[in-house]
């Protein structure tokens, strides 16, 4: 369960960190400066403040898979290369997700609420200690809208299962849904960054 546990722990505080910085500008007002500055771009703005933390969150996660497998020898039957891909695109897809929801719902206090409660949920959600397949059907589906979920599948796959990578191609593919998510909404987030209105 370690893993599993680990990344939901590393999910959680990349979501709750993503819509703080996301929404913060909007409730202190600093968002307009900050288009300007990205000429107009909401792309470019939300990525010069993503950018560092996911260089950051990726060292993070690599020193978690480190000390899962190197450190403490956890079962490695499969390729170190695409754990670690999987790892390193986990990260993005966390804060992808992160995004879309402060694309949405472009409130500092909203959001945090719902990463909050979606990574908290995740525990039990993400099948680490309950399968999906015994789950009722209208809460198992949920499982499949956590980035963690999709880990949790690839690290079984990969480290305990060590088959090829054909196997979990489409988990490898659902990590890029949830980077290009938020590009459906952004629009959304650059209304509210050009006119900054907070509601507490």
């Amino acid at each position: 369960l370690n893993p599993g546990f680990t990344a939901g722990v590393l999910e959680l505080m990349i979501f709750l960190m993503t819509a703080y910085t996301i929404c913060e500008e909007i409730k202190r007002g600093t968002s307009r400066s900050l288009l300007e500055q990205a000429s107009g771009s909401i792309i470019k703005a939300v990525t010069a403040r993503l950018l560092p933390q996911t260089i950051i969150w990726c060292v993070m996660a690599m020193a978690m898979e480190s000390w899962l497998f190197a450190w403490n020898h956890y079962p490695m039957n499969g390729s170190w290369l695409w754990l670690t891909v999987s790892t390193l695109l986990f990260v993005p897809a966390c804060q992808g997700f992160a995004l879309f929801v402060c694309c949405v719902i472009p409130n500092l206090r909203f959001a945090l609420s719902i990463c909050a409660l979606t990574g908290v949920l995740a525990f039990s959600l993400a099948a680490f200690s309950f399968p999906v397949q015994s789950m009722y059907g209208s809460i198992g589906i949920f499982s499949w809208i956590l980035p963690v979920r999709i880990y949790f599948l690839i690290y079984i796959d990969q480290a305990l299962d060590g088959i090829a990578l054909y196997y979990s191609r489409f988990y490898y593919a659902a990590y890029f849904i949830f980077i290009l998510l938020p590009l459906t909404m952004m629009w959304r987030l650059k209304r509210h960054y050009a006119t900054p209105v907070y509601l507490p």
